[in-house]
């Protein structure tokens, strides 16, 4: 059942992208390169929150991002700060090397 105290929550997007880990040095590196991006990403426009997951197994990191919808998120990949966050590239030219999982949120919680 929907949460009323959530109004919305149902109406997000939520973003995977998927990368496969080679070696400790490539985590480490990541782990880098990710820590504190849920405080830089607090100034884009719908963005909700950042997790940043590791398999049991190792073999791969899932970087979870959840946006107020799917507008909120083509809009950041179309944006300067994404464009800094992944070496100049837009949403366009990045997402061909990504593997990207994208979800309507029906349900959730905070």
């Amino acid at each position: 059942m929907y949460n009323e105290n959530w109004r919305g929550v149902k109406d997000m997007y939520q973003v995977n992208n998927r990368i496969t880990l080679r070696s400790e040095e490539q985590l480490d590196h990541l782990r880098k390169m990710f820590d504190g991006a849920a405080g830089r990403m607090e100034t884009v426009p719908g963005f909700v929150s950042f997790r940043l997951l590791k398999k049991e197994d190792g073999s791969q990191l899932v970087v979870e991002t959840v946006f107020e919808s799917k507008e909120a998120y083509i809009n950041w990949t179309e944006s300067e700060h994404f464009a800094r966050a992944h070496g100049g590239k837009s949403g366009s030219q990045g997402e061909r090397q990504a593997d990207l999982e994208r979800f309507e949120v029906l349900i959730g919680s905070h």
